[in-house]
């Protein structure tokens, strides 16, 4: 249950601090008094969003801190932050700075807004007035069904798989988008990467070709300059004889190892120019170009320099890594293929347990609706509408949705021989706050949430049926606390604990405070309610007569 709540710096909050009891309490207090401030505050700690302009003092942090205790039997995730899961006191702290800075904790430790988030719901409900309208919903009639089933979790679970879901189509949505517009282009490059795919290209083949094709432009030159060489080499006297001759002179005045190197040497040379010539020789007789190879050799060079032309590149090299990147972008095609495959794959087997988590929520569904639907109905005639229909309508979809494969709508008559019709072509304002409270009454009997609040539930009711409510709240209260925020005198004579809400007012600033009342104060303050201040006599009579009965 909600033990306490601290307030500082909050609206027209300065400094509340307020200890709760077990039971039914009413909060009262005129308009404006800060009432729906405070709930305000206690859902900031619970994990609403916030900004600056939530500070009194625009120079100092904000602070609100809750404490629940009792937390026996609740959901084993709320276990995970204690200390010791034989701690009985949970404690929420959340802040904000001047600089719009949110900062939360857990039991003063740090913890994420998520955090709050996801514990919140497993501690306390917060029904607002305006909130009745949620009942109008598809969604809120889901959410109350499957809690009176005891399968809130479970319903859960099953929207944050099909969330899971719903992203995984979408990004398969996309891809294949994406798959489509490159296949196109998938075309094209297919063309580019075959054309230099089959021009089976090397990096030394171009130099090599332009080279040959040179000498083979100039060849009838190179010939003749050959020719020329070897006549100067091998006629007689020619380089060879003359070689030959110096080293005959110096054969015979070897007398000194100087002049042994010489002669070593030019016999050497001799060697190597006889070497040169045969060299040319042979490269002479080549001179001699087949002209069908010479052509073929021309074609290829011509089909080469039209791709680096093609490309807009200077080198083989250049070209070969045009033509590994094409093939790169269409191995990327492939894999951008066989992703969608695989997240196809994977989104049949979420499809496949999407459907199993369906079926178990719709057996649930159909097994608690007769329940629910006699119990709401029960309570509604207690309520004064003594005609009242209730009844569930859940239609079976064939594909999945958000709440799995039904579709829900919550019927309701309240006269005598009118059929039954959706919620929000029928109920009046305070028909809705009947229902809605019937409703929250008998799915609260079927959980272990500890604290539920309620912010003027008594909107368009008055008389016996707001006195009747307030017995329903204070049934409630026996097995939840109860916090109710409420303009009616009948469901404040209901309560346990009455807390007064005002204004404490002076030259420069408002505050908020928030006084628990005595037996004496809550008769004077009830009797205010019904008939002004100062109350009449016969106010007081009535008031204490509303307190009085059991």
């Amino acid at each position: 249950m909600l033990k306490s709540i601290t307030i500082k710096n909050y609206a027209i909050i300065d400094d509340l601090n307020v200890d709760w009891q077990k039971g039914l309490t009413a909060i009262t207090g005129e308009t404006g008094a800060g009432k729906s401030i405070m709930i305000g505050a206690l859902q900031f700690v619970l994990g609403a969003r916030a900004d600056t302009k939530v500070l009194r003092n625009q120079n100092e942090k904000c602070i609100v801190e809750v404490c629940f205790n009792q937390l026996n039997n609740l959901n084993p995730f709320i276990e995970k932050f204690l200390d010791d899961p034989n701690d009985d006191d949970l404690i929420l702290r959340r802040e904000i700075t001047p600089a719009g800075k949110s900062r939360t904790f857990i039991n003063d430790s740090p913890a994420l807004v998520q955090d709050l988030q996801e514990l919140a719901p497993l501690l306390i409900n917060i029904h607002q007035q305006f909130d009745q309208l949620d009942l109008l919903t598809e969604t809120k009639q889901f959410e109350l069904l499957d809690t009176f089933g005891q399968n809130q979790f479970k319903s859960l679970e099953y929207q944050k798989k099909y969330a899971e879901y719903q992203s995984s189509l979408k990004e398969i949505s996309d891809l294949e988008k994406k798959y489509a517009a490159q296949l196109v282009e998938q075309d094209f490059i297919q063309f580019q990467f075959k054309e230099l795919d089959q021009a089976q290209l090397n990096p030394e083949e171009y130099k090599l070709l332009e080279d040959e094709l040179n000498i083979a432009s100039k060849s009838e030159e190179i010939v003749q300059n050959i020719q020329q060489i070897l006549l100067l080499a091998d006629t007689e006297k020619g380089i060879v004889d003359q070689i030959q001759e110096c080293a005959s002179l110096l054969k015979n005045i070897r007398l000194d190892a100087q002049l042994e190197e010489y002669y070593q040497n030019l016999l050497n040379f001799k060697e190597e120019f006889k070497e040169l010539t045969s060299g040319l020789e042979r490269m002479k007789d080549k001179m001699d170009f087949d002209p069908t190879k010479l052509n073929q050799m021309q074609e290829r060079h011509d089909q080469l320099t039209r791709l680096c032309q093609k490309y807009r590149v200077h080198s083989m090299d250049e070209l070969m890594n045009i033509q590994k990147s094409l093939d790169e972008k269409l191995g990327s095609f492939e894999e951008l293929d066989q992703e969608i495959t695989n997240l196809k794959n994977k989104n049949k087997i979420i499809e496949a347990d999407l459907i199993e988590k369906s079926m178990f929520l719709r057996k649930a569904r159909l097994k608690n609706s007769p329940s629910l639907e006699k119990s709401i109905t029960t309570l509604l005639q207690k309520l004064g509408m003594e005609f009242a229909r209730f009844e569930i309508k859940l239609t079976e979809t064939e594909i999945l949705n958000t709440y799995g494969m039904d579709r829900l709508e919550y019927l309701f008559s309240a006269n005598k021989g009118s059929e039954p019709k959706p919620i929000k072509n029928q109920a009046s304002g305070g028909e809705i706050s009947r229902l809605n409270l019937a409703i929250k009454s008998i799915v609260a009997s079927n959980t272990n949430l500890p604290t539920l609040v309620f912010d003027e539930i008594d909107s368009g009711v008055s008389g016996q049926i707001a006195l009747q409510m307030g017995s329903i709240l204070r049934q409630m209260a026996s097995e939840h606390q109860v916090i109710t925020i409420t303009h009616s005198a009948q469901i404040a004579s209901r309560a346990e604990n009455h807390y007064f809400v005002y204004k404490d007012t002076n030259s420069e600033t408002t505050n908020t405070k928030l006084k628990l009342l005595n037996p004496n104060e809550r008769m004077i303050e009830i009797a205010k309610m019904l008939s002004g201040d100062p109350p009449t006599d016969s106010a007081l009579k009535n008031a204490k007569e509303l307190i009085s009965i059991n």
